[in-house]
Parts: C-alpha cells; structure tokens; sequence
C-alpha cells in the first residue's frame, strides 16, 4: 500500500515538473532567431542604388545575425509589388524589404493600400536627384539645354528616362520643366530603376535622365555621361565632377528636396520587439563599417546619415508628404493625398495622421541603439 502511495506521489511531483521544463524548453518561436536564411526582396532593378545599397548593408548584417541574407530584386510599381507581399507575409523576421523609402506614395499612386506605416524602417542613406546627359551632349549646362527646347521646332519631343511613374526622377524632372515653362515639349519614359534608365541614355533612346544621383555617379566620373542639374542646396563635387546645384536655376524648388530617396530595408510592423531589437544591433553595427561605407557613399556619392526608431517614422512621413503631393500636384497620381489624411510639406507635424498615431511603437531598446550608436 505504501508503495503504491508512493509512487502515486512520486508521479504528482515528477509530472509537473517534466511538462514545465518542456514547456521551457520550446520557448517562442523567435528566442533562437534567426535559425535560417533571411530574404530581401529588393523593388527595382539590379545595379541601382536601391539594389547596391541593400546588398551592401545586408553582407555586413549577415556577419553579425550569423545567417545568410539572401537578395532577389522583385520589381514594378515604384517598389510595391515587392513590400506588398512581404507585408502580407508572416512576421517572423524571415521576410524585408529593401530599397527607396517611398512607402508613403504606393497608397496615392493607387500602387498598393500597402504604406510606411506598415514597416519599422531601418534607413541608412540618402541621394540628391539628378539630371544627366550622354557625355558628347553638345549642352554644358542645364541653361543651355533649356534654351535649345525652347528653340525646337514645333512638334519636337523630348524624352527623358526615369526609374518608374511617381519616382525621385519622375517628380525632379516634372517640377523642374514646368519651372522651365517647357513641360509641353517633353515626354517621360518610365524604366524599372535608374541603372536601367541610364542604359537607355546611352543607347540613345532617351534625351536624358532624371534618376537618383547615385544611380548614375560612377559613369559620370568615367567620362560617360554629365550631370546637368542636382536637387541639392549647394553643388556638390564627386571624385573631381561637379554636380550643380538647382539653387542657381530654381531656387523655389529647394524645399522638395525632402523628395530625395532615403534607402533602408524595411520589416513588417508585426513583428515580434526582440527580432526587431536583434536587427537594430546588427544595423547600427552594419552602416558604421567601411566596406558598406565604401560602396554607399564612396561609390556612390550617398549621404551617410542612418535613422531609426521615431526619427525614422518622422522622415518616412515628411517623404509621403513631400513626395504626395508633388505627385498630385504634377497630375501624375491619381488619389489626393489629404484622402490618406496626409498634410503639405508646410503644415506638418508629428503625429501627421491617425495612423502614424496608432502606429506599434519602436522598442525602447531600439530608441536606445540610435541615439547611444547613432543620432549625429
């Protein structure tokens, strides 16, 4: 009887015990991530900014999550079709997003409902918008070139290549040849990212190319093309080319320059705070080394100026207001941004919109990593 009474005891101990150490044991799912290999899904063509500033911070991420981070370029409307369905994935951490921030404008060009506020957006560096001509161009400066559309015979087009409707390119480009007066004169060709467009330039298709500085700057410095204008507040020198300013031309069109693209890779806003803690650390040691600095900014003539937690959300949100509106503005999107309850460049404010108000807020620990590791 003892024995029976025993081992009924023993059981009631041991039982409990047993199922709370499994339980310990399985943990959530996100305590050992990442257990596998990690992809981005890039929304423009091979060989832009978008693509080489991702691959760029992702090889050095990778060193420190200690999995590969695999990149593939999902391309076409302006980036959406790729970030829509990594929003719509699982939020595990095992799907992002790479490339422009341009989130804001996919809702306005009726691109996706997809917007910024879907993601935690970890950007690294921005780029001024440029126009470039092929390098035997018989045009010096942009005067000259605007000078000779003007003297056109009647009938004759322009065209000119960007990296797709609602794009950096596409909005430079627009505001700067209705300042022109020659708006009429000119006819846009959209491409899949502005390596692409570049291509066309050289091969004659196109008159020139208004595309992300970037894109372009290394065939600028080999001879192959010149730039004609910059959407910067100053000229710039790249490894000895000049890249003027548009202050000279068209000083009214300074404040757009909240339209130069920001590059980062985005996460769904779902997903668990130590994934995104995880990430943040492997961020902010990424965007500090040199072989990514090389390629970003050396290479690529970027500005170094890394962003997360609220201070990335406050630039995600002036991009979609500054971008909105001059798309609508240009009559190249189709949805007013104030439906999306999106504010002028000139009346905004933190919180922009109730959704930016409701949005899940950046882990504290993130907050922490920008401003001890980060914030300049």
């Amino acid at each position: 009887m003892k024995s029976a009474r025993w081992q009924l005891l023993v059981g009631l101990l041991v039982v409990p015990a047993v199922m709370m150490l499994a339980g310990l044991g399985a943990g959530p799912a996100w305590a050992g991530w990442p257990q596998k290999p990690i992809t981005v899904y890039v929304g423009w063509s091979a060989g832009g900014s978008s693509d080489t500033t991702t691959r760029a911070l992702c090889l050095q991420m990778e060193k420190k999550l200690g999995q590969k981070i695999l990149v593939t370029n999902v391309t076409g409307a302006l980036g959406s079709i790729g970030a829509t369905q990594v929003a719509k994935a699982p939020a595990d951490g095992y799907l992002w997003f790479g490339g422009a921030a341009v989130h804001g404008t996919w809702p306005i060009l009726g691109h996706s409902k997809v917007s910024w506020t879907n993601f935690y957006a970890y950007l690294t560096v921005f780029f001024p918008t440029t126009i470039y001509v092929k390098a035997d161009s018989p045009y010096k400066t942009f005067a000259d070139y605007i000078a000779a559309i003007k003297k056109a015979p009647a009938g004759k087009v322009f065209k000119y290549g960007h990296p797709g409707a609602g794009s950096n390119g596409a909005i430079f480009a627009g505001l700067v040849m209705e300042a022109a007066g020659v708006a009429k004169k000119i006819r846009s060709i959209p491409y899949k990212g502005g390596r692409e467009a570049g291509r066309y330039l050289l091969s004659g298709d196109v008159d020139f190319v208004s595309v992300t500085m970037g894109d372009l700057a290394d065939w600028a410095v080999a001879g192959r093309i010149r730039p004609l204008l910059n959407l910067y507040d100053r000229d710039l020198v790249f490894k000895g080319v000049k890249f003027p300013s548009v202050k000279s031309l068209y000083p009214q069109l300074l404040p757009y320059q909240a339209i130069n693209p920001y590059f980062g890779v985005y996460l769904n806003r779902n997903t668990p705070p130590e994934i995104l803690v995880k990430v943040a650390k492997a961020y902010a040691w990424a965007v500090k080394q040199s072989d990514f600095k090389k390629i970003a900014v050396d290479q690529r003539a970027g500005v170094w100026a890394p962003l997360l937690g609220r201070a990335s959300d406050e630039q995600m949100s002036k991009i979609e207001s500054a971008r909105g509106w001059a798309l609508y503005g240009l009559g190249i999107a189709k949805n007013n941004p104030s439906q999306f309850g999106v504010p002028k460049l000139e009346n905004w404010k933190w919180p922009p919109h109730q959704r930016a108000k409701n949005l899940k807020p950046w882990p504290k620990e993130c907050e922490e990593i920008f401003k001890k590791e980060l914030a300049r």
